[in-house]
């Protein structure tokens, strides 16, 4: 810990604000941050290619949040090469509509042709798809969703700033990415896709969505320079072995399922 308190004053405002202690929480933010640093370029070099990525998203009616009215995945590796992409409108609430909290984009697919299905075969679409996926991404509510539909994840293991075995399946937060990318506060999928400057339009479509985080994730993996000093001085820093990471705050979570 000493070794951080000496080095505090290189530490983003979002694990230490500026005037405050350094204590046992900093520490393990920025073990937590350490993590995510070498988590993107371990994505980036020892994830086969051959490994595909899972971007999910669903929408739901905003009225009555158990009701999904989308479903939308990319299929991509760590290459940007994307194998397939589809946007399910659920039938029977085709006519359900948001407009009061979200916009409603339920037609506005930009990818491809939307297709209108009842849920419950949309669903064996979507079990027989993540059979064949080694990763994969959605909102944290999507995956209880996943659950609730019967959809078994279980052989996914949430990776929560420790071990990551890149030739296994994990979930991943990719707000860790964005944190580990830019050392700042972790942020939404839209804001997130501002900062890196990657055009979006028409959002709050389960397709539109899940297609975004697929770019979003690529854009942190080629974009990542792990030799970049802004990185190396914060990897530099001892924290002692007995304290394990934690999270920044709690947030809503983008994940990414590998």
């Amino acid at each position: 810990m000493d070794d951080i308190k000496r080095n505090s004053y290189i530490l983003p405002s979002f694990i230490h604000p500026y005037g405050t202690k350094v204590d046992e929480i900093t520490c393990k933010k920025v073990k937590r941050l350490q993590f995510n640093i070498n988590l993107i370029d371990r994505l980036k070099k020892e994830v086969s290619s051959t490994k595909k990525f899972f971007a999910f998203d669903t929408e739901a009616y905003e009225h009555e949040q158990e009701k999904l009215t989308e479903f939308g995945w990319s299929t991509f590796n760590n290459n940007g090469k994307i194998y397939s992409e589809c946007h399910y409108i659920v039938d029977e609430y085709y006519n359900l509509r948001n407009h009061d909290n979200v916009p409603d984009n339920k037609d506005n697919y930009l990818f491809g042709k939307s297709k209108r299905l009842p849920l419950r075969e949309i669903e064996k679409i979507l079990k027989e798809e993540i059979k064949k996926v080694d990763i994969g991404q959605g909102i944290h509510n999507d995956i209880k969703y996943l659950k609730d539909l019967g959809i078994n994840i279980n052989e996914f293991r949430y990776i929560d700033g420790e071990s990551f075995y890149s030739g296994g399946k994990a979930i991943i937060d990719t707000t860790d990415l964005y944190a580990g990318y830019y050392l700042d506060k972790p942020s939404s999928l839209e804001n997130g896709l501002i900062k890196c400057n990657i055009p979006h339009e028409k959002m709050h479509n389960a397709g539109n969505d899940a297609h975004y985080t697929m770019k979003y994730v690529i854009y942190f993996i080629n974009n990542m320079d792990i030799t970049m000093e802004k990185y190396q001085r914060l990897l530099r820093l001892k924290v002692p072995s007995y304290i394990g990471p934690c999270k920044y705050y709690i947030i809503k979570l983008n994940i990414l399922l590998i």
